[in-house]
């Protein structure tokens, strides 16, 4: 009985106060959302970092790849500079020789 005659003097009081519990229990039910997926992006982001180190390796591992080749090319044309020099100094009869030990048919 006493307690009736409370909340008819402090109507007012009590909605207010059972709005702000409401409030506080809607809150924090999307706060606990946000805390999934904030873990759920926590967890993408370790995945993405790992993808990333081995994406790194990757491109590391091509470009010493690459400058094997690049070596290997520059070989490769020195060897045909010096083919080229040595077909330029012979003799046209040299020449013919060549093309015949090395073009046989």
């Amino acid at each position: 009985m006493i307690l009736i005659k409370f909340i008819e003097k402090q109507w007012l009081a009590v909605i207010i106060t059972a709005l702000w519990l409401l409030s506080i229990l809607h809150y924090q039910e999307e706060n606990s959302v946000l805390l999934k997926e904030t873990k759920q992006l926590e967890v993408e982001i370790v995945k993405l970092k790992k993808k990333d180190i081995q994406s790194s390796i990757k491109i590391d591992s091509l470009s010493k790849i690459d400058t094997v080749i690049v070596n290997r090319i520059k070989t490769i044309k020195q060897k045909e500079y010096v083919q080229i020099k040595v077909i330029d100094s012979l003799p046209i009869s040299g020449l013919q020789q060549y093309f015949t030990d090395n073009y046989k048919r």
